[in-house]
């Protein structure tokens, strides 16, 4: 009864595979290069942080597939702007869009097999206010 077990258990390990998650990090930061240095500015508002984000299953047909209006960084823009519409005088500055791609699925000999991968877009700024 124990070697029937023990082969059962053997197999169930070795005929199921892991799922494997791999995340890659991308990004780009736009410092404070246009703001006039010769200006006067208070900080209004930091760390204003706008996502977008939609999942593909590349074994799936194309209608069942995420959704993107306009661009993942154009709906994070978006996103951001609605959490703090800029008034008169006011920009965005420190702006940093980082781009999150993780893929899920089995490994395999020739690396990783995915089912389902997720692009993220998050971008965060600060918001500068000029002084007359």
């Amino acid at each position: 009864m124990k070697k029937i077990l023990f082969i059962l258990a053997f197999l169930s390990l070795t005929i199921t595979s892991c799922t494997v998650i791999q995340t890659t990090h991308s990004f780009y930061h736009h410092g404070t290069d246009a703001v006039t240095t010769n200006s006067n500015f208070k900080y209004v508002k930091t760390n204003v942080v706008g996502r977008a984000s939609t999942v593909y299953y590349p074994n799936k047909l194309r209608r069942d597939q995420g959704a993107v209006r306009e661009g993942l960084i154009a709906d994070a823009k978006k996103n951001l702007s609605l959490q703090h519409p800029l008034v008169n005088n006011q920009a965005y500055a420190n702006l940093t869009i980082d781009i999150l791609n993780t893929s899920k699925g089995m490994a395999t000999q020739y690396g990783v097999v995915a089912d389902e991968i997720t692009i993220e877009a998050v971008i965060s700024a600060d918001i500068i206010e000029y002084i007359d």
